[in-house]
């Protein structure tokens, strides 16, 4: 199984996470996170446990290898979500940054070529590769993690080139169940859970064979109900 990078090198927790709900306003209606991750700082830490210590990047220095993932975003239990956008945008004021490869050497390689993968988890709140289940007893029914329900195997770069921005779900909604102890809580033993966002790095083409740089933005829409 693939590592999930959680860290930068400096230990810190690449996570964000929305906002409180504030107000009976907000409950029922359309709620939006946007976060950025930046591979080029991403360290090769895997738990909590390491937090605040300094790593190298993962796989040796190299850098994100294809089937690597990362979780780079907490989402709410009781959220509708209604659409996630993966965003690469060379415009912006701030633009984000093509992803450059390198060999196994550490030389620089030509990436043609990128897929990926977005979905969903139930992970533990200690290592994030504990996988958390919700019974069928819990509000909105049970609940079952996947490494493509947004996106499986899309293109990042074909021919060299960013494609351009575009939401990778929008077929119907995804709700992500109430966590109620009282009936069917969350349970691997008496762990807790949270739902995370993930990010899995899919098939290369060219030479290179790991990520170094590149700096995303992910958009998530949906709507937030009564917690």
């Amino acid at each position: 199984m693939a590592a999930n990078y959680v860290t930068d090198q400096l230990g810190r927790v690449l996570t964000t996470v929305f906002t409180d709900y504030r107000g009976d306003a907000s409950i029922g209606g359309p709620e939006i996170l946007e976060t950025t991750i930046d591979l080029s700082i991403i360290g090769s830490n895997t738990t909590f446990s390491n937090v605040s210590s300094r790593t190298t990047l993962p796989n040796g220095g190299l850098g994100l290898a294809a089937g690597d993932s990362i979780d780079v975003a907490v989402l709410p239990y009781n959220f509708q979500v209604q659409a996630v956008q993966f965003i690469a945008d060379t415009n912006a004021p701030t633009p984000d940054i093509i992803p450059t490869g390198v060999q196994a050497t550490g030389a620089a390689g030509t990436l043609t070529a990128l897929t990926y993968s977005l979905g969903r988890y139930l992970v533990s709140t200690a290592d994030r590769a504990t996988a958390i289940t919700v019974g069928a007893g819990v509000q909105g029914g049970a609940f079952t993690g996947s490494a493509t329900t947004y996106a499986s195997a899309a293109n990042l770069i074909t021919a060299s080139a960013m494609n351009a921005s575009a939401l990778v779900y929008t077929a119907g909604t995804d709700y992500l169940p109430w966590i109620n102890t009282g009936t069917g809580s969350i349970v691997t033993g008496t762990q807790a859970g949270v739902y995370v966002l993930r990010l899995t790095v899919g098939a290369f083409t060219g030479t290179a064979t790991n990520l170094k740089t590149g700096k995303f933005r992910f958009r998530i829409a949906g709507i937030a109900y009564n917690i």
